[in-house]
């Protein structure tokens, strides 16, 4: 991948080199930030003990938790406000996210979430996205994302894949 402007990246993906425009004119930040955010959902969903394995059905039960807390208003279904205000919450690594990166990240997974378009995410539309990164991550397919493949993730994330 060529770097724009000479920019080359610093390895912190919210960095001013991150942000360099791409031989394609997608920018680092973009494709990082999509990958984050389909990781960051499955990384929550499957954050264990690293001796621990997670089940498909345990993540589903944690992201459920997660969705109720993000569902400020208990309507059912995230708008994408309540996405940014809880994306807003969260870290990257030991930094807190900004709220331009949080508008972003929430951007990014709410487009890729609201599966019908109708500018709210169900229950079910979240499940699906997470049963989709889950099984992405469950490279082995046995219904488990262990530590090997925990750590695959985040390698993956890490190198921008």
């Amino acid at each position: 991948m060529r770097w724009a402007r000479g920019a080359q990246p610093s390895g912190d993906a919210f960095s001013a080199d991150a942000a360099a425009v791409t031989q394609d004119g997608g920018t680092r930040l973009e494709i990082i930030c999509m990958r984050f955010v389909i990781a960051a959902v499955a990384v929550m969903a499957v954050a264990a003990p690293l001796s621990a394995q997670e089940t498909r059905a345990s993540a589903s039960a944690k992201f459920s938790r997660e969705f109720a807390a993000s569902d400020t208003d208990k309507d059912g279904v995230l708008t994408r406000a309540e996405v940014q205000a809880r994306i807003g919450t969260m870290a990257a690594g030991s930094k807190k996210i900004d709220p331009v990166h949080a508008k972003r990240l929430s951007d990014l997974w709410f487009t890729r979430a609201d599966a019908n378009k109708d500018g709210k995410v169900t229950q079910a539309e979240a499940q699906a996205l997470l049963t989709a990164t889950f099984d992405a991550y469950d490279a082995n397919r046995d219904g488990k994302v262990g530590t090997d493949e925990r750590a695959a993730a985040k390698a993956g994330v890490s190198k921008g894949r």
